[in-house]
């Protein structure tokens, strides 16, 4: 990372904030590559720092905050998922040539600042695995070919470096308890402990139970807590990441034999309630424990979450207790809700889901961040939106009144877009023509909004 090109981003956001009334363009969009090349995005942000007129020689220069960690006051973010990277890491089975690898990842990179991005969030731990060589977690099969390969090289640095060097924002995204298929896990080794535990059958039982042929980490186990808050701490020691994001993989099922042995024990123990509460107060402890490494481990850096959008499903199925969440300090610095669903949807309307969410932040150090996904746009339907099925077919201007709604919400500080493959092909950078149109619409507007009213 460069420190010229950190402190330009700090001074972007900085003016985001201070000038956002008379500000046509957001400026930590400037920071990174408009439509032109990587040299014009760079003259433009260096412009909307130092302005277009000279400086007086008397006037004295305002001191420059060198902040390691930038987060922007107005996020604009892209989830870049393992699906979008997957084609990209390996060929065959083993990972791309590095510098072909790099090529194509700087290409994706340009073409997110082109759509006036400023922050990442980025997949390195979909399935218990890593992304990234690691200690704590196997090599992910996506990077490698197979799981019983070591990386060859390491594409998350580069994708930190690339990132900060066009001034993004970096988040790095985890999955807290999805791991691997049973039939895949019989191929990491013995030296990570997820192996180690599911060779000891009694451990397996307790830590590993499987749903669907998947096997999930059953974090009601401090043990399984700590490999995940061990990763966590690996992943922020060794990369100069923004932050931490998690998704929405929690409790992939309401069947009381998932961790039936663990709730017993603690139930014996003298612990209280049923096992939906109990469950809620495990996952709410695994939620504080990555909070603290996040902020122990520099100060700057974040941690946001990003639930399923309909928020009875995440407090009910999923066990997650949200309005905690953004109640109480300790546990998020942002909530991300995934408001997948257009204005017509018959249980989950856009707008009334976006409310909703706003009214459990109780918390002023908590911000709410909208996520939305070009997914219906792609296929024109929405199977279970009732009524508002055929929403995205009949409209192509979803995604942009969306945006707009957003600066209705006064808790409101950004957005962020599922996910990469939606705009362009990974591998050949060819624009997706299906969501064309609804991109040709919100993405001009991306460049110019600002949740940040001026006083």
């Amino acid at each position: 990372m460069k420190i010229h090109n950190r402190i330009t981003a700090v001074i972007c956001a900085l003016s985001s904030l201070l000038l956002c009334s008379c500000v046509s363009k957001q400026t930590s969009a400037d920071t990174v590559t408009g439509p032109g090349t990587v040299t014009e995005a760079a003259q433009t942000a260096t412009d909307t720092v130092t302005g277009t007129e000279p400086v007086s020689e008397t006037e004295p220069e305002a001191p420059v905050q060198e902040d390691k960690y930038v987060n922007y006051p107005d996020m604009k973010a892209l989830w870049i998922s393992q699906f979008d990277m997957a084609s990209v890491y390996a060929s065959g089975a083993r990972q791309r040539d590095k510098e072909e690898f790099t090529k194509l990842l700087q290409r994706i990179l340009d073409n997110a600042a082109a759509n006036h991005y400023n922050t990442i969030i980025y997949q390195v731990r979909p399935y218990a695995d890593s992304m990234y060589p690691s200690d704590v977690c196997p090599p992910c099969s996506m990077v490698t070919g197979t799981y019983a390969n070591e990386h060859e090289y390491d594409p998350f640095e580069i994708l930190v470096s690339e990132a900060h060097e066009r001034g993004f924002s970096v988040q790095a995204w985890i999955n807290p308890m999805r791991a691997m298929l049973v039939k895949e896990i019989r191929y990491v080794s013995d030296k990570y402990r997820i192996r180690q535990w599911y060779n000891d059958t009694e451990l397996r039982a307790r830590y590993l139970p499987v749903v669907s042929d998947r096997v999930y980490l059953n974090i009601g186990e401090p043990a399984v807590r700590e490999l995940i808050v061990d990763g966590a701490k690996e992943l922020l020691a060794r990369y100069d990441v923004d932050g931490l994001h998690m998704d929405d993989y929690f409790y992939p099922t309401t069947d009381p034999s998932f961790d039936r042995i663990s709730y017993d024990e603690y139930a014996a123990n003298g612990g209280r309630g049923d096992i939906a509460r109990y469950r809620k107060t495990v996952l709410s402890e695994l939620v504080h424990s990555l909070y603290e490494a996040v902020k122990e481990s520099g100060e700057g850096r974040i941690f946001g979450i990003s639930p399923a959008g309909n928020m009875q499903t995440v407090i009910n199925s999923h066990y997650a207790d949200v309005r905690t969440w953004c109640s109480d300090d300790g546990y998020i610095d942002y909530i991300c809700p995934q408001v997948y669903f257009g204005f017509e949807h018959a249980t989950v309307p856009f707008d009334k889901t976006c409310e909703k969410w706003q009214s459990i932040i109780k918390n002023d150090n908590v911000d709410l961040i909208i996520g939305m996904t070009l997914g219906k746009a792609k296929s024109g339907v929405d199977n279970y939106a009732g009524s508002g099925k055929n929403e995205w077919a009949e409209h192509k201007d979803i995604l942009q009144r969306c945006l707009q709604f957003t600066e209705t919400l006064p808790k409101c500080k950004g957005v962020a877009y599922f996910c990469y493959q939606y705009f362009y092909d990974p591998v050949s950078g060819a624009e997706e023509r299906s969501t064309k149109r609804e991109r040709d619409n919100f993405v001009p507007y991306l460049e110019t909004i600002s949740w940040h009213k001026p006083e």
